[in-house]
């Protein structure tokens, strides 16, 4: 019998080369959501500290000039912070559609690999009727001969089969 052979293999192939792909792209979309969170985190943080700076210069006397000062630095904070958080936002959305085409792309790689066991186990039922087959065929064969042979004593079946064998 031939050796099993899967003839959507090539396809298969190209399906899990597709499927690491999109791993990779999972992965590179995770990690840039994680920088835009670290990046709003840190902005979020700098605000912080300058409204904090501004709260202590307004309690111990500040010029105007330098509250219009600080307060436009803690606008245009504000300003980056928002970006940041579209561009956040953004991320998480592309690690979402990612993350979809991650799963479309391992069903896909799961169905052949369904199909293929499917037919493994095809093949190797008809491998093992093929083998049952040719042992019947060999036990009625070895049955004739032993029926052709003359009767020759307790011993002569034995014989026989011995010189059937060599």
């Amino acid at each position: 019998m031939k050796p099993f052979r899967f003839s959507l293999q090539s396809l298969r192939v190209l399906r899990e080369q597709k499927e690491r792909v999109t791993q990779k792209r999972y992965v590179e979309a995770l990690r840039a959501s994680d920088t835009a969170a670290a990046r709003l985190d840190a902005g979020t943080h700098e605000l912080s500290a300058a409204w904090v700076e501004l709260c202590e210069e307004v309690v111990h006397g500040i010029t105007v000039a330098k509250l219009c000062q600080t307060r436009a630095w803690c606008g245009d904070l504000e300003r980056r912070g928002v970006e940041l958080a579209a561009a956040l936002k953004s991320a998480h959305q592309a690690a979402q559609k990612a993350w979809r085409e991650l799963a479309l792309a391992t069903r896909d790689r799961k169905v052949l690999d369904q199909l293929r066991d499917k037919s493994r186990r095809a093949y190797d039922r008809e491998a093992q009727r093929d083998e049952q087959k040719q042992l019947d065929e060999m036990g009625i064969n070895l049955r004739f001969a032993m029926d052709d042979l003359p009767a020759a004593g307790p011993f002569a079946s034995q014989l026989q089969i011995a010189n059937h064998q060599s």
